[in-house]
């Protein structure tokens, strides 16, 4: 069905306006703009604009900058990038290449934020404002901007405000191919989703409908509809004018045919799908103490003894999050176990490898599990004479063999490792000291020495953790072990960031920052060897990025 060439819109927008300037034309293609050198410099200093994406942009504007250089460098990674980033509210970035905004929203499946990006073509400054007051714990999106209908209780002044975009949309539908462009692709994308749904509907009823795509469908007359006209759209393709004539031997116009469609699309599509989510809603959430055992954690015990649990089912630090919990402690142990099976025995992986372990009373609950998750296991896969051991995280280390018979009693042991004499760092050349000791005293090959030392601290730079610089201790590592074999330290800091970093080795010396599931992953998987690359492609390598691609 060809595009209509105008948007008919509200009876309001028929009122005369005075004249102004036609809106300007919707910049929808990169240009590489140009950079002040400072800016530049901190490009070549990251190495790569992708990863300075990724891990290192600060502000909006900042961003805006990137994108060129990283779109050049790699386009596909860009906009893997740009769908891994709209989680942090950086939309109306990504409007400049409108032939992507919906495969990415097609991928995603994340209707509102394809919604924020047409509207935010229309008023940049309004959806800034929506966002920050989102955060407020009152202000429900769902129901405020897409579902309410904005009935006669607006003040004067921001009905007038949405009359002006309404208008202003019909003007950029009109004169600007980029913006009709992207308007008639998010109508296209709503209108096959919810014809989908409604013939799902009647051939199955309620079921199999858990993924309804009503729900983020703006209502007739909502605040998102008065705003971009888009239900009009939407209408248009779901009840095609051709086949509305049919039958029908009366002419009429085009208004009265829009406004038939727009309730039709309201009461035949959009208020049906939403009966059926809310019904959907009430019974998959009624409380558990009104079903009895939590059908979930009978399920998955059910799965430990049968000896069908899956061993990365749950990451150390959430495994060690629950052996204090009476509920889930026999869970906790079976998925440790399994776990540590599964890497040890299977994939070889940590041998050879230490851990200092951070315990002291700065650590809060996740980065105490965090810390406690990884030495444990660290100790557990290294080969003897390291196995099962530990360092204590101090101005006078120790290198400790882990007590207790089962999960529980280690962590309690490694809980009471911290030292009072720590006083916020740790004496790197004694911990080397003790390894080469433990080398000498048991004349160890070079294959046996430790090749990897791991750091796990707080929120601390990793070089502050050091009683010298990171640098200095490495260079002296170097010359100690110089016969037994080089060492590389990673230090890893449990910042609860919302990128996760990973800096390449220098002079043998890495640095992780964060804790996400992506970041600890990677970790897992490349035995302690991660790079920023290896942290890039893991948050960009899900199943629902694996369909994207650059179309223009």
């Amino acid at each position: 069905m060809a595009a209509p060439t105008t948007l008919v819109g509200s009876p309001e927008l028929k009122q005369p306006v005075t004249s102004s300037p036609p809106p300007p034309q919707l910049q929808l293609l990169y240009q590489l703009a140009s950079v002040p050198s400072t800016t530049k410099d901190n490009y070549r200093s990251f190495g790569n604009p992708c990863h300075a994406i990724y891990f290192n942009y600060k502000t909006h504007r900042h961003l805006k900058q990137l994108l060129p250089l990283a779109w050049s460098h790699n386009p596909l990674t860009t906009l893997k990038l740009i769908c891994s980033l709209l989680r942090f509210e950086e939309r109306d970035c990504f409007t400049r290449r409108p032939c992507n905004v919906v495969p990415i929203a097609g991928a995603l499946g994340d209707f509102k934020d394809i919604l924020e990006v047409l509207y935010g073509i229309l008023d940049v400054n309004a959806v800034r404002k929506r966002r920050s007051r989102s955060r407020n714990l009152w202000f429900d999106y769902e129901e405020d901007v897409i579902q309410k209908k904005v009935g006669s209780g607006v003040d004067i002044s921001s009905n007038t405000r949405m009359i002006d975009m309404a208008r202003k949309a019909v003007e950029m539908y009109e004169r600007d191919q980029d913006y009709q462009l992207l308007h008639e692709r998010v109508s296209d994308l709503y209108a096959e989703c919810l014809k989908s749904d409604i013939q799902n509907l009647k051939k199955y009823e309620k079921q199999k409908m858990e993924n309804v795509n009503a729900k983020w469908c703006p209502s007739v007359d909502s605040f998102f509809d008065r705003s971009t006209l888009l239900c009009e759209t939407i209408a248009r393709k779901l009840f095609p004018l051709e086949e509305c004539k049919k039958g029908n031997s009366v002419e009429e116009e085009e208004a009265d045919y829009v406004s038939r469609v727009r309730e039709w699309l309201m009461n035949e599509v959009l208020e049906p799908l939403r009966k059926v989510i809310k019904e959907g809603y009430e019974e998959k959430y009624v409380p558990y103490e009104r079903r009895g055992e939590d059908p979930r954690v009978k399920k998955y015990l059910m799965c430990v003894n049968s000896k069908k649990i899956e061993a990365g089912a749950m990451l150390p630090h959430q495994i060690i999050g629950y052996v204090n919990d009476r509920n889930f402690r026999e869970l906790a142990e079976a998925q440790w176990k399994a776990m540590v099976e599964e890497m040890y025995s299977k994939q070889g992986k940590f041998k050879n490898c230490l851990a200092v372990c951070d315990v002291s009373g700065r650590m809060s609950r996740d980065p105490m599990n965090f810390s406690l998750g990884l030495g444990l296991l660290v100790s557990e896969l290294s080969e003897e004479p390291w196995k099962g051991k530990v360092f204590t995280f101090s101005r006078n280390p120790q290198l400790l063999l882990i007590q207790g018979d089962d999960l529980k009693s280690k962590c309690a042991f490694m809980r009471r490792m911290d030292n009072q004499d720590w006083d916020g760092e740790t004496d790197f050349n004694k911990v080397f000291d003790l390894i080469l000791e433990v080398a000498v005293k048991g004349n160890l090959k070079p294959e046996q020495m430790i090749k990897r030392l791991y750091v796990f601290t707080s929120d601390q730079d990793f070089d502050d953790a050091s009683a010298n610089s990171s640098k200095t201790d490495y260079r002296t590592i170097q010359s100690k072990f110089k016969e037994k074999g080089a060492m590389c330290v990673l230090g890893y800091e449990q910042k609860d960031e919302a990128i996760p970093v990973a800096l390449s080795a220098e002079q043998g010396v890495a640095r992780m920052t964060g804790y996400s599931k992506n970041l600890v992953n990677c970790f897992l998987d490349n035995d302690g060897d991660v790079s920023p690359d290896h942290v890039m492609e893991a948050a960009i390598s899900g199943n629902y990025y694996q369909n994207l691609a650059v179309v223009d």
